[in-house]
């Protein structure tokens, strides 16, 4: 967003995390890059390519337990540019795929415990990113970009135990995730432009776990879950920059109890900022909201807030920051009125002005009604 050197970047929103890596979209051709023609290719580009592979393995013993480690990283990037006079083109492509798994295996045979363990846990991720940008020299430039991202996980675990009561332990976890984001930035003059990103991700996991000891008890839960976040910002340099944000995201659960006992619950959340600077003066609001539903056999409990921040600064002279919260949650059913509902607002405003500060702050609740100075 240009130059910043006397702004505060707590004044300027960011983006929620999850968004679109800039760190990716921003990054230049690497100097181990070897210059290379690509035969295949028609056109006259030049092509600079590098990769890089890594793998390990490892055995350690921790007790009674052997203990097994391996990780697999691949990375490709590819870079095609081209320049028509005064102006350069440049497509910069990456992909990677990791994966890692841990195993632990032991026997136990001691007076005090007998038993068998095996246990696993692998992750799996694919990644691939590309930016093409636009440059005139002595002018601006034009970026576009986009990353996606896909990740499997599963941990396993069966332990038996012939001490005493035998017990045998099965559980198993299984998650998945993918995202996908985007990034554009047009620049008519050097550091003068519009920024625009955003962010869209869902992910959900399946649990299950069974246990005998002498009886029988289970469980099987879930989740799903979704949100996505963006960012804009106009930059005008030392002059101004003005830049707002925006997330969002939702869950469902559930989760069953043999012999009998279920309940499930959902989630919602979002925040939004809105910030800027003007020559030495900076300001940031920021709102927030979310909700949180659970249902356990015939009973609800249901929670939920509400958040408003605002921050203002001139300089190293004065600043004011002031924040506000409202809460309320319950269980219903119930025959007691303080646990049907209860409202909670508080708040708080810190001024300092030529190094002097000043803070107040008060919370208030209800049923039954309560005051306190913070």
């Amino acid at each position: 967003m240009g130059k910043h050197s006397r702004r505060k970047p707590s004044y300027l929103p960011k983006v929620a995390a999850g968004a679109a890596p800039l760190a990716l979209l921003f990054a230049g051709p690497a100097g181990a890059l070897a210059a290379q023609t690509d035969p295949s290719i028609p056109l006259p580009l030049d092509h600079q390519r590098e990769g890089t592979l890594d793998r390990g393995v490892g055995f350690t013993s921790e007790g009674d337990t052997s203990v097994f480690r391996g990780f697999l990283t691949n990375t490709e990037r590819d870079v095609f540019s081209k320049d028509v006079g005064d102006v350069k083109a440049v497509a910069d492509v990456r992909r990677s795929v990791s994966e890692t798994v841990e195993t632990r295996e032991g026997v136990t045979a001691r007076p005090d415990k007998v038993g068998v363990l095996a246990a696993a846990k692998t992750t799996e991720a694919v990644k691939q990113g590309q930016r093409e940008a636009v440059k005139l020299d002595r002018y601006g430039s034009v970026v576009a970009g986009n990353e996606t991202e896909l990740e499997r996980t599963g941990t396993r675990l069966t332990e038996a135990t012939l001490t005493g009561v035998p017990t045998l332990v099965s559980e198993d976890s299984r998650g998945l995730r993918a995202a996908e984001g985007t990034y554009h930035a047009v620049r008519p003059l050097p550091g003068v432009g519009v920024i625009n990103e955003t962010e869209q991700h869902v992910g959900g996991g399946l649990d299950r776990a069974l246990r005998l000891d002498g009886g029988f008890s289970g469980d099987l839960g879930g989740v799903l879950e979704a949100g996505r976040s963006s960012g804009h910002a106009v930059d005008v340099g030392e002059l101004a920059a003005v830049g707002t944000t925006s997330a969002q995201h939702g869950n469902g659960r559930f989760k069953g109890l043999l012999p009998l006992d279920v309940g499930s619950g959902t989630g919602f959340g979002q925040e939004h900022a809105l910030g800027g600077t003007i020559g030495p003066s900076s300001g940031l609001v920021t709102t927030g909201q979310d909700m949180e539903l659970a249902q356990h056999g015939a009973g609800l409990t249901g929670a939920g807030s509400h958040r408003i921040s605002g921050d203002l600064g001139i300089g190293d002279a004065a600043s004011a920051r002031g924040t506000t919260t409202t809460t309320l949650r319950g269980v219903l059913p119930t025959t007691d009125p303080a646990q049907a509902g209860r409202v909670t607002q508080s708040g708080t405003l810190d001024l300092t002005v030529l190094g002097q500060s000043w803070h107040t702050g008060a919370t208030a609740g209800a049923l039954p009604l309560e005051l306190e100075r913070s």
